[in-house]
């Protein structure tokens, strides 16, 4: 059988991997997590709506034509938000009006905020209507409630 090649002395030092950044091996007093502890679910999980309100905004600004109902002091206030920690719900208008009602369908976002502020409490801070007649709230992160309890972060893929 014959030997494998011998990769040391036919790469050139800059390319080889093992010469350039050699082994030291296993360091035991190096402590090691396993990813699943129960302890970066907390971290996991608002790094997920950290990233999904920030795309979120995001979105109101970018793709073709980059039309937008908001003005930049709108814009400022929506992305405050997210640096105050409150979360940026998004929904397009057949979603909203299932999750909430057919009443929304061609209501004002004044409306809705009120009628969120009775039925969520004071954990509503802010509604709006977005780009391509989506709907944008802004919330607390204790707000419960079926369509804020299973929304999934990572539905603007």
């Amino acid at each position: 059988m014959p030997t494998p090649r011998n990769y040391m002395r036919s790469r050139s030092r800059s390319t080889n991997w093992q010469r350039n950044f050699p082994q030291k091996g296993w360091n035991p007093d190096m402590p090691t997590f396993t990813v699943n502890q129960p302890a970066y679910r907390r971290i996991r999980n608002e790094l997920q709506w950290r990233i999904g309100s920030y795309w979120t905004v995001y979105q109101q600004f970018s793709g073709p034509g980059a039309r937008t109902p908001f003005s930049p002091t709108a814009a400022n206030k929506w992305l405050k938000y997210v640096d105050n920690g409150y979360r940026v719900y998004h929904w397009t208008n057949r979603d909203f009006c299932r999750h909430f009602g057919q009443q929304w369908q061609n209501a004002s976002p004044t409306a809705c905020y009120r009628w969120m502020r009775q039925r969520y409490g004071s954990f509503i801070k802010a509604v709006a209507r977005g780009k391509g007649n989506s709907w944008l709230v802004a919330t607390t992160q204790n707000v419960t409630g079926r369509p804020f309890t299973n929304y999934n972060w990572w539905n603007w893929k």
